[in-house]
């Protein structure tokens, strides 16, 4: 029976925040050079109704020319370790987004009646856990084993302009914040995995 030495996480390991650091400051370059930030939110449509003297009416509420800001904001947020077990290294680190926002033009129609709005959601945080590792002797770079969020913040949707439909801000209100989360852990576990990924293919660490 063979046992490989299992060396302790170097917590604030120089080296480890060094080369993360490189790889998100290549990210954000990245990002901007694919007009990322802001991202293109696609348009969305949800309906509602409301029962007036017994007889329900239906309405309807579009969003379009939807953006999201602050992609290129990604920074490290916590510490990263590196650790060497036998023939494969493993880092890990946290990374994040804060202070992301998004917007919609609305419209709204019931009863005739049709009003624009503006939609605006403020996120507090976005935290995301990397973890990836690579096989010492084969010359290839670190491979992603996980990479999804560890924490959303409080989403944060102002909904201006309804007037005399001010009553469905609440439903415009979960509607966005429902839309959001799921786009957001899209973007993380899809496109913007598949960057980071390219990147550490590209930047393979020295050891």
């Amino acid at each position: 029976l063979v046992r490989h030495q299992i060396q302790d996480p170097k917590l604030n390991d120089p080296f480890s925040d060094d080369y993360i650091d490189k790889i998100l400051e290549n990210l954000r370059n990245v990002i901007i050079e694919n007009n990322m930030d802001p991202m293109d939110l696609p348009p969305l449509d949800t309906g509602f109704s409301d029962t007036i003297l017994g007889i329900t009416w239906h309405g309807s509420a579009h969003l379009n020319n939807g953006h999201f800001w602050g992609l290129s904001t990604l920074a490290r947020t916590g510490d990263t370790s590196f650790t060497v077990e036998g023939e494969k290294a493993r880092l890990t680190a946290y990374i994040g987004i804060t202070g992301a926002s998004a917007h919609y033009d609305a419209s709204a129609e019931f009863m005739g009646i049709t009003v624009g709005a503006g939609v605006t959601a403020d996120i507090s945080d976005i935290q995301i856990f990397l973890d990836a590792e690579m096989v010492l002797t084969g010359g290839s770079g670190l491979q992603l084993t996980d990479f999804k969020i560890s924490h959303l913040g409080h989403i944060s949707v102002d909904v201006s302009g309804l007037g005399p439909l001010d009553w469905i801000l609440e439903i415009l209100v979960d509607f966005v914040d429902t839309f959001l989360k799921d786009w957001i852990v899209s973007l993380v576990e899809g496109p913007l995995k598949d960057l980071i990924q390219g990147l550490l293919d590209e930047y393979v660490p020295d050891i």
